[in-house]
């Protein structure tokens, strides 16, 4: 007969003895001793047989059609499939087509009627075989992700297999720092992806082929080996909480018998916080993530190779709903003067709404302004605490010993209440005398707590305001330092800005995320009016 020779391997079977090589010999050897004649041969390696979507298999679903072999010949059934229902299904597609499998280590054909029942137990034994060693795979892997496994580490790592260590590899680790620092700068995804490919910056996969010699799955187009960069690729780098130190597990599951893929709920992944040595500091990547879903609330899109701009989706117009555009005026002889006017006004005309323009060298003067304003009166409210830090170190001994002696006098009006419940007890014709004596010892008694409880209050209270005023003053100091506030700070401050108009005067109205009451009111040049709103 016409024969095809079909082996396989998967990954948690005995290499030595189903070696592909070794299996290969005894279809060879069969077909000798039987005068078959070997017309072809298809193999998976490192294949589960629990699902039919193998190289190997879909070699032989070509050859059926050609209609070139008349038998397919493996070592056993095992190694035409585990899963009993897709198994059994392939083989009557076999029948129906005239082909019949033989297992030469087994003596069974599926075209001997006297042989079906022993294949029909085989599959069952097999798919039972397959998924007691998944199980038992998957408890072992479940139990070193929860010790914090790292299979293989994202670009800009390297991960040693005999010591398991994890090492930055600080030309790739530059590549990341850059993709963050350039999203801070206002550039968005796809602006990052095309100026890393107009400079011949390779993506992930090609440092992962580099470093740990892992391919592209075969069904990745042409394109895909070219190791350009995309928008989701820049997604994926920036919000890898690994580039922190964090190493996330058990965030998917994958069940390669069905192949279901889901998503784990987060309180059910295993978290390593600080487990490998960290690329980008926490404070830089808190900031990627709120810019990120910022700019996806307030759509805001950047263009191409060019960052968004500053105030893109944060100005609206008070008098009409809209937001405001850019737009760049230029003179021959002075620089660029950027500008932000109500959309409305733009695309319906003056008859719906006006310009409301404003430039963006006012508004950031104005919020700058504003910041060192907050920033003084900040550390004004620092001197004062401290100055009452002062004062309650002085008479903390007075006041310690004040504090003890209401505790011993609440200790002892305690033990006077159980005296004069007893004392009820003993004599009921008083009952009423002493019901009056236990109203008033349960007053002192809540006098007292809370008396105790005002000066610990105090205590703790202090300290904690200045030390929350210490660290207002501290982050304020970090965002000016430079003289200015970048784009991704300016984001972190505002909420929103509304602008109003009127007689040709602009009221604009600053929302700030942060604790601050006070209300502020600036008159700027050429008669505009700025009317700042600072509250939480």
């Amino acid at each position: 007969m016409k024969v095809w020779l079909y082996y396989r391997l998967s990954r948690d079977e005995d290499a030595e003895l189903n070696s592909l090589t070794n299996q290969r010999n005894i279809l060879v050897e069969y077909a000798k001793a039987n005068n078959h004649e070997i017309v072809g041969e298809s193999y998976d390696d490192n294949v589960s047989g629990m699902h039919f979507n193998r190289e190997g298999i879909n070699k032989i679903y070509e050859e059926v059609e050609k209609k070139s072999f008349e038998t397919i010949l493996v070592k056993d059934m095992s190694r035409l499939g585990r899963h009993k229902t897709q198994t059994a299904i392939f083989i009557d597609y076999l029948r129906e087509n005239g082909i019949n499998v033989v297992s030469v280590t087994e003596n069974l054909d599926t075209g001997n009627e006297s042989d079906d029942l022993i294949i029909g137990f085989k599959g069952l034994f097999n798919d039972m075989y397959a998924r007691d060693i998944s199980k038992k795979v998957r408890a072992g892997m479940n139990q070193k992700l929860k010790d914090g496994l790292v299979l293989t580490p994202p670009m800009g790592y390297f991960k040693d297999k005999n010591t398991n260590e994890i090492v930055i590899v600080e030309e790739h680790a530059e590549i990341v720092r850059r993709i963050f620092d350039m999203y801070l700068s206002g550039y968005g995804f796809n602006a990052i992806a095309k100026i890393l490919n107009e400079e011949g910056v390779k993506s992930p996969a090609y440092y992962q082929k580099k470093l740990f010699g892992k391919n592209l799955g075969y069904n990745k187009p042409e394109i895909g080996r070219r190791y350009l960069w995309d928008n989701k690729g820049v997604k994926r780098i920036l919000e890898n909480e690994f580039y922190i130190g964090t190493v996330v597990n058990h965030k998917t599951y994958n069940n390669k018998i069905n192949h279901i893929r889901k998503d784990i709920p987060e309180e059910e992944q295993y978290r390593h916080e600080n487990i490998v040595p960290a690329i980008i500091d926490e404070d830089k990547w808190k900031q990627v993530q709120f810019l990120i879903s910022d700019k996806v609330k307030r759509n805001v899109r950047a263009g191409s190779n060019k960052p968004c701009h500053r105030y893109a989706g944060l100005i609206k117009c008070g008098d009409c709903g809209s937001c405001f555009v850019c737009k760049t005026r230029k003179w021959r002889e002075h620089p660029d003067r950027i500008e932000y006017v109500c959309n409305g006004y733009h695309r319906y005309g003056k008859e719906n709404c006006s310009p409301h323009r404003v430039n963006e060298r006012d508004l950031d003067e104005l919020i700058y302004k504003e910041i060192l304003a907050v920033k003084d009166s900040a550390i004004e409210n620092y001197k004062s605490v401290e100055t009452d830090v002062k004062k309650w170190m002085k008479k903390k001994n007075t006041v310690n010993n004040k504090l003890k002696k209401l505790e011993d006098r609440l200790e002892q009006r305690k033990s006077d209440q159980k005296e004069i419940l007893l004392e009820r007890i003993r004599d009921k014709k008083h009952a009423e005398i002493y019901t009056e004596m236990l109203e008033n010892c349960e007053k002192d008694i809540q006098q007292i707590t809370e008396e105790i409880e005002s000066i610990k209050d105090y205590n703790s209270t202090i300290k904690k305001r200045k030390s929350e005023l210490k660290k207002t003053v501290d982050l304020i100091e970090e965002i000016i330092k430079d003289g200015a506030i970048s784009d991704a700070n300016l984001r972190l401050l505002v909420d929103e800005i509304k602008i109003y108009e009127s007689d040709k005067k602009l009221r604009i109205e600053i929302n700030l995320k942060a604790k601050f009451t006070k209300h502020y009111e600036i008159y700027g040049k050429n008669g505009v009016e700025h009317n700042l709103i600072l509250q939480g």
